[in-house]
């Protein structure tokens, strides 16, 4: 062989043998592979790396050449051992198919996928199986999986979640809790329920409903604030809808905590991360109870009629967001307004009804209000006219009153001022509702600049006169 031959193929050679001994090194050290060792002059021990011929079978597999054969012996084989006769005959191509199956390691690298999506874990193949998953409840090691009661679950259990969620409920609602069965063989079997929360999740209800129930006003904002942007809390949804139901269902009389609990289905409602239209007939009765109940004050004087508005604006806004959904709600909730409106109902439910009749907008006005706006007025013209000014009682008889004037007057503006004056002069009959209303009607109604247009703001006397108003003006 030439030299120069000799020299190429050396180096040829040497390449190889150093890129394959640099990939055994690495596949090494990803194995870990080391052995201990001791000198005779140290007192302790080394670590030393240790290339295995294993290392150098998997590195030549890794760059798609062929395995080194017999090079992973234990030892010095004897004579013996080689001279025996019942040896077991290996097949040499169910061994290459057996060792050439092996996959080699994967580069070290980044990859995305799903843990949760609307707090549900999909069923991926880089997430854990779900019986792995309920498989890990307490345990040496093992992570543990609260689990709380579902909506209908209470009467089923041995344990129930206390009236309260914020010290008490909250703690119930962090206990695996278990149903009892007692088979015919006397051994009582413990079936544990299918709803999973993490300890995350729970210690973000507790926060939201101690501070809801029982925090400052910044630590109330903050908690509304963060449930009102927050992603990832789409299974507290059933737990926050109870919360507010039987909160206001027991706290009927506390005007404050009944319109912290308002804003928190408001937040709920505003969050665009959750889906509760499956969870709106737990919180939608608890809102229409805040606009048309009775009473929800202790003291006559209290600021009811705020937490009415507040209750209705919540209650408007679910059913322009899950109207189209529901075709069916919108009707309803408007129907349960209207029998508020009844003449045989408290001025406090009356006052709910056209609060929240009114936020729907001039068409409901249109349909439902104005045909009974001459009559109430009138009658509780008559009312005032008549009561007098004895006791404790006249004056809250008269406050009422003058509330349910206020949100007639204010119906009547929403209408006035979204429909054109020619509407106007084919739904309001000029003289009669000047004779009822008077001057009032003139800040109910729109100006329009020189254009044509409408615009907002209190109206003037010309634009009443256009409407047949001229009377009012003396």
């Amino acid at each position: 062989m030439e030299a120069a031959a000799r020299s190429t193929l050396s180096n040829l050679v040497e390449d190889h043998i150093t890129s394959l001994v640099r990939e055994a090194a690495c596949v090494q050290r990803h194995a870990k592979r080391a052995r201990f060792y001791q000198q005779s002059n140290e007192r302790g021990g080394r670590i030393r790396r240790r290339l295995h011929a294993d290392d150098v079978n998997l590195a030549l597999q890794w760059r798609g050449s062929e395995k080194l054969y017999a090079t992973n012996a234990g030892g010095i084989i004897s004579p013996e051992g080689v001279s025996e006769r019942n040896q077991v005959r290996i097949d040499l191509n169910e061994y290459v198919r057996s060792e050439m199956s092996t996959q080699p390691p994967n580069e070290i690298g980044l990859t995305v996928h799903w843990l949760a999506v609307d707090g549900i874990q999909p069923n991926v193949p880089q997430n854990p199986p779900l019986q792995e998953t309920a498989a890990m409840v307490g345990g040496p090691g093992g992570r543990i999986v609260h689990r709380v009661l579902d909506d209908d679950d209470e009467n089923e259990g041995s344990k129930r979640i206390n009236n309260g969620y914020g010290r008490k409920g909250a703690a119930s609602a962090s206990t695996a809790i278990r149903t009892t069965t007692a088979s015919p063989s006397g051994v009582s079997i413990r079936q544990l329920l299918p709803r999973l929360l993490s300890e995350e999740l729970q210690l973000y209800f507790t926060r939201i409903t101690i501070a809801v129930e029982r925090g400052t006003m910044d630590q109330q904002a903050a908690a509304l604030a963060s449930v009102a942007k927050d992603a990832g809390t789409q299974e507290l949804v059933p737990f926050f809808s109870r919360f507010v139901s039987r909160q206001i269902l027991e706290m009927v009389g506390k005007t404050d905590t009944c319109r912290t609990l308002v804003r928190l289905a408001d937040a709920l409602i505003s969050n665009p991360n959750l889906h509760l239209g499956l969870h709106l007939h737990q919180m939608l009765p608890a809102l229409i109870t805040c606009v048309v109940a009775r009473r929800l004050s202790s003291r006559p004087f209290d600021d009811h009629w705020g937490l009415r508005e507040e209750a209705a604006r919540t209650l408007v806004k679910a059913c322009n967001a899950f109207g189209d959904q529901y075709t069916a709600l919108k009707a309803r909730v408007i129907k349960t307004l209207c029998e508020a409106m009844s003449p045989d109902k408290p001025l406090s439910t009356q006052y709910g009804g056209m609060a929240g009749l009114s936020l729907f907008g001039p068409k409901t006005v249109d349909a439902f209000i104005l045909p009974l706006a001459k009559g109430n007025w009138e009658k509780w013209e008559k009312a005032l006219e008549s009561q007098g000014y004895n006791n404790s009682a006249d004056f809250e008889r008269r406050f009422e009153i003058q509330q349910c004037q206020h949100a007639l007057l204010n119906a009547l503006g929403i209408f006035m001022r979204n429909v054109s004056l020619k509407e106007q002069a084919e739904r309001l009959r000029a003289d009669a509702f000047v004779d009822v209303f008077g001057e009032k009607l003139i800040p109910l109604q729109a100006t329009f600049d020189d254009e044509g247009a409408m615009t907002d703001g209190a109206g003037s006397s010309d634009s009443l006169m256009s409407l047949g108003y001229s009377s009012c003006i003396l």
